[in-house]
């Protein structure tokens, strides 16, 4: 039997992997966007209808078994096939972390820069020296294996003393760095906040389609999917570490709580700093590099440990998520092939960086234009590192989650999902049973189904 959670280390270890890119980027700059409070009241109200549900079925089925995303799907009768979902999470996890690392190398070299060259981040303007770093490819490989290093490193120590440790460690300093920042730069500088931005009640940026056919309220629903780390087998992994005696309905609520609260933080510290931002904002992550950067410079003395913080808070998220992405895989390698923890870790990262490079030239001048302009979906650059984006880190997790739910229905029942639930003397009363089973037998397909039209409509 192998080394379990903590009862505490279950929720914290699933809340850091949630926990990243999309709390502190993208969620922010939806919230600009898209109707400002109105759209966070949506994101809370599709997390409470759909990722709940999602969250305590990913849960259910990751402790029912304590072994890996596999054999979670096998059951009496079941056919073999069902455990291609498993496989197929599996893979997005490693692609998904394949360009996740490539931006967390971006944000270590970031560090770097604040640490050891404030000046000459001071001194130039921020969207040509960002097109360097990402341009730059020997640089840009370098700090993206570095990364990686960190996480093969977590990932290969006994679970209490590499994810868990670091979960308990990660938690406490992102709300204190959040807080603290949130708090401070008003103080310093209360002309660069505007709170305005973010307070905002604009139904119709939900409502109203973009120039270029975006609709807020679908952000909103994806939103409430992808920000938890859900579709990829991660939480279903890190349920398999539970202990068996977990209250699912009780701890699934907890890890999206959590999750939820920090993206409102995010917002809450990125939003109204963007409200007198010349030119354009813009989504993803040149928001961070290029929007943020141009702000913390306005912070005078205070700029080099402002930009400082900020980075190291957003590399501190990203390195819980990405450990996320590596387990997956490690926990299958180690149940089902018998590696060991101490070098399965630098095999996942090897493999992950291996097809980090490509993502890395795709983000270059001086890579090849089938890289830069992949799939039609350069601009003029990153075309490759767009395409993961949009493929493994979307559509599949909507895939997998939408396999996921066909599995409960169609082979493992919502009975024995109960079951599971009540599982150590749990109660499940007749409400939870009536809710779950409306959510599961229509909300999410609906709620899936829509997002899926909406992204292949967009894509295509």
């Amino acid at each position: 039997m192998s080394i379990r959670f903590s009862r505490l280390g279950h929720v914290l270890a699933s809340a850091s992997a949630a926990i990243g890119v999309a709390n502190l980027v993208i969620f922010p700059y939806r919230v600009h966007y898209f109707g400002g409070s109105a759209y966070i009241l949506m994101f809370v109200l599709f997390t409470l209808l759909l990722g709940i549900p999602l969250m305590v079925l990913e849960n259910a089925m990751g402790k029912r078994r304590g072994t890996d995303a596999t054999e979670a799907f096998e059951w009496p009768g079941a056919s073999r096939n069902w455990q291609l979902v498993a496989w197929l999470g599996i893979l997005t996890a490693i692609m998904v972390a394949s360009f996740y690392l490539v931006l967390a190398g971006w944000t270590l070299e970031y560090v770097w820069k604040y640490l050891t060259d404030y000046a000459t981040v001071a001194a130039t303007p921020a969207a040509p020296a960002f097109g360097e770093s990402i341009g730059t490819i020997p640089r840009a490989l370098l700090f993206t294996g570095l990364f990686t290093a960190l996480v093969s490193l977590v990932c290969s120590r006994e679970l209490h003393r590499g994810i868990e440790r670091l979960s308990r460690f990660a938690m406490p300093v992102l709300a204190v760095l959040l807080v603290f920042l949130i708090v401070s730069l008003p103080i310093l500088r209360p002309a660069a906040v505007d709170y305005a931005n973010l307070f905002k009640f604009d139904w119709r940026g939900l409502l109203i389609p973009t120039e270029s056919g975006e609709l807020g309220i679908l952000h909103a629903l994806g939103q409430a999917f992808f920000s938890l780390g859900l579709g990829a087998v991660s939480m279903l992994t890190f349920a398999a570490h539970a202990d068996r005696d977990t209250n699912v309905l009780r701890a699934a609520p907890q890890i999206v709580h959590l999750d939820t609260v920090v993206a409102i933080l995010g917002a809450l510290l990125v939003v109204p700093l963007l409200g007198d931002v010349e030119g354009a904002v813009y989504g993803g992550p040149p928001l961070v590099f290029i929007n943020l950067v141009e702000i913390f410079k306005t912070y005078g003395a205070a700029a080099q440990w402002v930009g400082l913080l900020f980075f190291f808070l957003l590399g501190v998220a990203i390195l819980t998520s990405a450990v996320s992405l590596f387990e997956p895989a490690l926990r299958t390698m180690t149940e089902r092939f018998g590696w060991k923890r101490s070098w399965g870790g630098p095999v996942i990262g090897a493999l992950v960086f291996v097809l980090a490079v490509p993502v890395v030239s795709s983000c270059s001048s001086d890579g090849p234009a089938w890289l830069t302009n992949f799939a039609g979906m350069g601009d003029p650059l990153l075309g490759y590192f767009n395409f993961l984006l949009e493929w493994f880190g979307s559509i599949s997790l909507l895939v997998g989650e939408l396999l996921l739910c066909w599995f409960l229905l169609r082979v493992w029942g919502l009975p024995a999902l109960f079951e599971e639930l009540a599982y150590g003397g749990h109660p499940v009363t007749a409400a939870d049973r009536r809710r779950l089973t409306l959510e599961f037998r229509y909300v999410i397909p609906v709620g899936i189904g829509l997002l899926l039209l909406a992204k292949v409509w967009t894509l295509l």
